[in-house]
């Protein structure tokens, strides 16, 4: 299946929270707005066969402006794009959705909620409405944006979710393990999130990083490694001048300084970006393989799974 954004997510943090005015929507009455809006429409017309699902142009922190999108989509451009409720948005305008559509969106942690309050202000209540049928199981699909964390995956049955977190963590060095209970992999915690680059300044910091926690935990850190057919790795590093050109098998410690250069003598997850995606990548596959079939029934407190 072919999922695609819309992009409203960067628009948001270019025009308004980036520019301190969370409540300043002029941008979106521009002719740079409306044309990126028309743009995308022709984007998705011309590649229709393509793609299964598109998300609405939605407007965070702006329903009245995310409605007059989707209907401006649905109504000129004669499209379907899966609408969007916001976590800061007032419950009744996800009533609206529900009474019109089969597969809604809705909006994750970020912004200025955290998990407990989202849970009590959106995913129950959301859920509450959804699962109202006998038997418990949702009436519409809905679909989690930015859902990262196993609690939320696990506490409720979504169609579908999405997160950039195993890219985002693994390119800043770190990699995601799942926490075990009674010696079996637990999806339903957080994970441990570990350092595994040297070149990450987590060193230094107690139980962040795979060379400063205990000997216990690294054993089992590179057997999870293991497990999933990768290596922790193995570097050495020089300093250089600034002018050293780079070898095949090195990169920079700091791109900016170009001071001193890691040399790969084994790749792994110490080491390669790349990997440390495919590694994390892996946890939320086997998340994924490990709850429930969609749909289920759902209920107030959350559904313990295990591996």
């Amino acid at each position: 299946m072919l999922f695609l954004d819309s992009g409203a997510h960067s628009l948001y943090k270019k025009h308004t929270m980036l520019l301190g005015k969370r409540n300043d929507f002029r941008f979106y009455e521009t002719d740079e707005f409306w044309n990126y809006v028309n743009d995308y429409a022709e984007f998705i017309k011309e590649n229709k066969d393509r793609i299964d699902i598109y998300v609405n142009v939605d407007v965070i922190f702006n329903p009245e402006l995310t409605w007059k999108v989707q209907r401006y989509l649905e109504d000129f451009h004669k499209l379907h794009p899966l609408p969007v409720f916001h976590s800061n948005e007032d419950i009744k305008w996800f009533k609206k959705y529900l009474d019109k559509y089969d597969y809604i969106g809705v909006g994750g942690i970020g912004q200025t909620v955290g998990k407990t309050t989202w849970i009590r202000s959106v995913g129950d209540p959301v859920f509450s409405i959804v699962c109202d049928t006998p038997d418990r199981t949702p009436r519409v699909k809905l679909h989690g944006f930015a859902i990262a964390s196993p609690e939320l995956i696990a506490k409720y049955p979504w169609a579908s979710v999405d997160t950039a977190s195993w890219v985002i963590y693994g390119r800043y060095g770190g990699v995601i393990i799942p926490r075990k209970k009674n010696g079996k992999y637990d999806y339903t915690v957080p994970p441990w999130l570990i350092k595994t680059s040297w070149r990450n300044h987590h060193i230094n910091i107690p139980g962040t990083h795979i060379d400063n926690v205990s000997d216990i935990q690294r054993k089992e850190f590179v057997r999870y490694f293991a497990e999933k057919g990768f290596v922790l790795g193995t570097s050495k590093y020089k300093k250089v001048s600034r002018d050293y050109e780079l070898k095949e098998n090195e990169q920079w410690i700091d791109r900016k300084k170009k001071d001193e250069v890691e040399i790969i003598i084994e790749k792994g997850v110490c080491n390669f970006h790349e990997i440390r995606d495919d590694l994390n990548l892996y946890y939320f596959l086997d998340t994924e393989r490990n709850i429930p079939e969609y749909p289920w029934s759902w209920g107030i407190k959350t559904r313990r799974i295990f591996i």
